[in-house]
């Protein structure tokens, strides 16, 4: 028993094989090119602009964190409602081994973990022991990062970064 197939009306010649080989690889090359340029495009690349000199003082970063750690100092950042003029209150919470810490000068940095330009720094101000609050005006919803700087009267200083979402969550 044999099996006839039909003949193909048109024979595949080695024009047509280089044509699809070529069409294959341009086709591949398109796709790439359009990623690397949406890339490019949404991601400059570079969270800092110190790179080598943040490098070499990583022992110093390391040492700070570790004096940082041996405070015992937490943090705690919250971000409340919008009110009808736009503005919101960023509330920071901060306790020791004993519990509240008092008399902190506390500054707040919000910026966006995307997109570039949009910072905004805030003084907070003690409402009460171990409460620290500032009422400011986001320029964007979405979600944040809040670095905290608090320092204490004897020198001592605490640096912490939070994420805050403003706005829905979707």
């Amino acid at each position: 028993m044999s099996i006839t197939l039909p003949s193909a009306t048109r024979p595949i010649t080695g024009k047509m094989v280089l044509i699809w080989i070529v069409a294959f690889f341009a086709v591949i090359i398109a796709v790439n090119l359009t990623f690397v340029y949406f890339a490019l495009d949404s991601w400059p690349g570079l969270t800092t602009q110190k790179a080598y000199e943040e490098g070499v003082a990583y022992n110093k970063t390391l040492e700070s964190a570790a004096r940082q750690d041996a405070m015992g100092w937490r943090s705690h950042v919250a971000l409340g409602p919008s009110t009808p003029k736009g503005t919101r209150m960023l509330t920071l919470t901060m306790t020791g081994p004993d519990g509240p810490l008092a008399g902190l000068a506390a500054q707040a940095r919000l910026t966006r973990p995307l997109g570039e330009g949009l910072t905004v720094d805030a003084r907070l101000a003690e409402d009460r022991p171990g409460l620290y609050a500032a009422l400011l005006r986001l320029p964007a919803l979405g979600r944040w990062q809040v670095e905290v700087t608090a320092r204490a009267p004897d020198g001592r200083s605490f640096r912490m970064v939070h994420e805050i979402q403003a706005g829905d969550a979707k």
